[in-house]
């Protein structure tokens, strides 16, 4: 199998219409498969894990990543940067490895080491970095069809999803460590795949959970209603958007999530102009990354949790954020694209660093899957509606966001 991949990694460009101001983001969405397909591990017994973070010091794969890195490979089938037989050759062979990865009532770890494939430390069974990997296996099943799609199916329905639910607060606990069930998904955040993915898997409790959970009301830098985050990162009105299509949808209260996130874009875009001393003229995008010294999990915009006092807005700016905000406000993440394919400091072997903050002339010279991968998907989406094309035609999918109570907008 490796010698085949190793041997056939590229196919010549598919013909895409595009215009001058389209070539950054499509350069950099290039750049971001090919980190997938240099990096994914390609020892035995490990086939397919995808690191965290390259460099990867810490030799550790993050089941996230993975899901992005699944998705990714139909993506490059899809733009014509790999032949479609060695996309799924990648594909059937890391399944394979996923499959027989430790787990705990179907759900993953959250990371593993990459040398050996065991649980990495004492690191938690977690939902959302399952949810991720889920959503990639069925995007690249449902690209490719046949045993790809069988072994991504077997992968998403061991998920016990009413295990993960708590009845008593009716919603689902974010983790699993060691000492107990941890932390639950009270607020809206990036979790609305996870709702989608119990309904597929017929869990008694998708409805409740997705009925109970906190939406945080607020007002946008220009007036407007929208539902903010806990944090005010943009990546949390993203990732669920990478794979399900919920433009021109509403659900039971009456909300739009495609146009909340619009919304929220718009949010931070203004909330950086307001702030010329942290954010240069027209850059934006603020959502976890990398920072000085480690990561930051808090990049965000006002309004955030407790009364705005959540967010951490230091000048750091994550360029992902703004291009994976393509499919909510394409001149401005284009714009940015120019921009930022510009800079010779911001850019390496894989495009665009993860962060940089230019008012303490910093930028990271490190790579995270998950943000190059939500570059990459929403760009396709942009594009082509690859990633959403394929998902959201999988019957589960589509049974599952009936269930949930989404319905289409009347048209105008």
């Amino acid at each position: 199998m490796n010698a085949h991949i190793d041997g056939a990694q590229t196919a010549p460009r598919k013909h895409l219409k595009t215009r001058p101001c389209d070539q950054p983001l499509l350069d950099e969405m290039q750049s971001c498969f090919r980190f997938f397909l240099d990096n994914f591990s390609r020892k035995q017994q490990t086939f397919g894990l995808m690191p965290d973070v390259v460099p990867n010091r810490r030799k550790v794969c993050s089941v996230a990543s993975n899901g992005f890195m699944l998705a990714a490979m139909a993506v490059g089938a899809d733009f014509g940067w790999i032949e479609r037989d060695a996309a799924k050759s990648i594909c059937d062979g890391t399944l394979e490895t996923l499959l027989g990865l430790q787990q705990d009532h179907g759900f993953l770890y959250h990371f593993y080491g990459i040398e050996e494939g065991k649980r990495y430390r004492n690191c938690e069974v977690s939902t959302i970095d399952s949810a991720l990997l889920f959503c990639g296996a069925l995007t690249a099943g449902s690209y490719f069809g046949s045993n790809t799609l069988k072994l991504a199916r077997k992968l998403v329905r061991r998920a016990d999803w009413d295990w993960f639910f708590d009845p008593t607060h009716k919603h689902f606990f974010m983790a699993r460590y060691d000492s107990g069930m941890s932390v639950h998904w009270d607020f809206y955040a990036e979790q609305l795949m996870i709702y989608v993915l119990a309904a597929a898997n017929n869990a008694q409790c998708a409805n409740e959970a997705y009925n109970c959970f906190g939406r945080l009301w607020g007002k946008t830098a220009d007036g407007e209603d929208f539902i903010h985050t806990w944090f005010g990162s943009l990546f949390a009105h993203q990732f669920s958007h990478a794979f399900v299509d919920f433009k021109g949808k509403t659900d039971p209260f009456g909300v739009d999530w495609f146009d909340n996130s619009v919304k929220a874009v718009r949010n931070d875009r203004l909330f950086c102009a307001s702030q010329p001393k942290l954010y240069p003229e027209g850059v934006w995008g603020l959502s976890s990354c990398a920072v000085v010294g480690g990561y930051n999990g808090r990049i965000g915009s006002t309004p955030s949790g407790n009364n705005n006092s959540e967010n951490v807005s230091d000048g750091t700016v994550a360029p992902y954020a703004a291009l994976a905000s393509v499919v909510f406000d394409d001149k401005h993440a284009l714009d940015l694209a120019h921009l930022y394919k510009q800079c010779a400091a911001l850019n390496g072997r894989y495009g665009l660093y993860d962060s940089f903050n230019a008012a303490e002339g910093w930028s990271a010279k490190c790579y995270i899957g998950i943000d190059k991968g939500i570059t990459l998907l929403m760009g396709a989406n942009y594009y082509k509606r690859t990633v959403w094309k394929y998902f959201n035609s999988l019957s589960e999918i589509r049974s599952a966001m009936r269930k949930l109570g989404f319905v289409s907008k009347p048209t105008e």
